[in-house]
């Protein structure tokens, strides 16, 4: 048996268990990239907040992208605390 032949049963098994095993570097990784798309929507936010204030009524959708990029914004927040919280549960 090859090292991802057992590698994959053994995750499959721990599966199977209802155990995940993640690695501490792919979860701090995954937090680090949840904030950063977090900053990343936030600054789109602000653009779209003042491209409305600039084109007013010539861009009709613009205060529902602005209320949409902030709901969006606010649930990859609430994922990347989550995974925090798994990850400190893990240590």
């Amino acid at each position: 048996m090859s090292n991802d032949e057992l590698v994959n049963e053994v995750i499959d098994r721990l599966k199977e268990q209802g155990f995940l095993m993640i690695t501490d570097d792919f979860i701090d990784q995954l937090i680090i990239t949840l904030h950063a798309n977090v900053t990343i929507i936030n600054t789109m936010t602000q653009l779209a907040e003042i491209e409305t204030q600039m084109l007013g009524s010539l861009l009709p959708t613009g205060s529902r992208q602005v209320e949409s990029l902030k709901r969006l914004s606010k649930n990859i927040a609430e994922i990347a605390f989550n995974v925090e919280d798994v990850r400190d549960e893990q240590r």
